[in-house]
Parts: C-alpha cells; sequence; structure tokens
C-alpha cells in the first residue's frame, strides 16, 4: 500500500515508476490529494494514511510520499512497519 503525494493525475504514474511500485500494491487507496489537497499538510496526510492502514487494516508495511515544488523538485519516502 502506497500513499502517493500525486496532487496532479500526471504525478502518480511517474512516481509509482520511479519509486518501482508493482501492480501489486495498492495506491492512494484514501483518494490521495485529488480528493482532498490540504495545502502545507498534504504530506503529512499521506504518512497518517498509511499508518491507518497498519492501525486499521492489518497491513505490515506501508509507504507514505510527500513533495514540494511544482515539479516533484523536493521528495520524502517514509516506510512504516506494523507488528507482525
Amino acid at each position: 500500500m502506497a500513499e502517493l503525494q500525486s496532487a496532479f493525475t500526471h504525478e502518480e504514474p511517474l512516481l509509482v515508476d520511479a519509486l518501482g511500485l508493482g501492480a501489486d500494491v495498492a495506491v492512494n487507496p484514501s483518494g490521495g490529494p485529488l480528493a482532498a489537497n490540504p495545502i502545507m499538510a498534504t504530506g503529512l496526510a499521506r504518512v497518517a494514511e498509511a499508518a491507518t492502514q497498519i492501525r486499521d487494516n492489518g497491513k505490515h508495511r506501508t509507504l507514505a510520499h510527500s513533495t514540494s515544488g511544482p515539479c516533484l523538485q523536493q521528495n520524502l519516502v517514509c516506510i512504516l512497519e506494523g507488528d507482525k
């Protein structure tokens, strides 16, 4: 499961490719930033959504992504793991 900060439709396939995510990885099950983009908190929302997948849905490992800049210049990738 990956929550990507892809505020524009063209960014999601670019990020999926850059991160090497396979077809077996669910991307933005929350709807991602296309559903809600709280400016200056969108990346934090991705981390919260990834943590929720561990806490509420039993996922073991999730990925959260945050970015800044109109061309994805600055990026943060956060891997979260829960108990087995």
